[in-house]
């Protein structure tokens, strides 16, 4: 259970309700971004405001799968594409947030983490003036649900640490018939 302070809990009390959705894309300039059309400052980094140019697909959590989530980004100038392009943006962190702000002075009074993963493929659709960025995400999550794959061979353990022999046996014990002795043996 989320506590909110009382500052928050004033501001979610009045109207328009004063909160926005931060994106944060750990790439080589990290990238701020929020949903409203101004732009916030939250501890040392400015998350610049998109002003509906924006668009994230919606979070669905449910407990039998994990779902990717696609962000949007349109009305970027065509000279801007060339720095998507040269962005290698696969295996990059990227996190979703909610924040709570001062509707009179904008000022961020909670952030609450909604969602974090790694950003995966990158598209761009070029029209004649402006472009559009699309970009999924798989959820940090995915991982946890992946099947690990283990030969459990000598070969295999001395790659993953190279001086350590507990596999080196495997093989020669794998087809040995063992014979334990009868009860009786253990009885005088």
């Amino acid at each position: 259970m989320r506590t909110l302070s009382p500052a928050a809990l004033a501001a979610l009390q009045r109207s328009p309700l004063p909160i926005a959705i931060l994106v944060e894309m750990d790439l080589a300039a990290p990238l701020y971004l929020n949903t409203s059309s101004l732009d916030l400052v939250v501890g040392a980094n400015t998350y610049l405001g998109t002003a509906g140019l924006g668009r994230i697909e919606a979070i669905q959590d449910s407990p039998s799968e994990v779902k990717p989530l696609r962000f949007e980004l349109s009305g970027v100038p065509t000279t801007s594409v060339s720095l998507a392009l040269a962005e290698p943006v696969q295996g990059k962190a990227a996190r979703v947030k909610l924040a709570i702000f001062d509707p009179d002075t904008y000022a961020v009074l909670a952030t609450y983490l909604r969602w974090s993963g790694l950003l995966d493929v990158m598209a761009i659709e070029d029209g004649p003036a402006t472009a559009t960025i699309k970009v999924s995400a798989e959820h940090a999550g995915i991982d946890l649900i992946r099947p690990t794959v283990s030969l459990y061979s000598d070969a295999e353990q001395r790659r993953l640490a190279a001086n350590d022999p507990s596999l080196q046996y495997m093989a020669d014990q794998q087809d040995m018939r063992v014979v334990w002795p009868a009860a009786s043996w253990g009885r005088k």
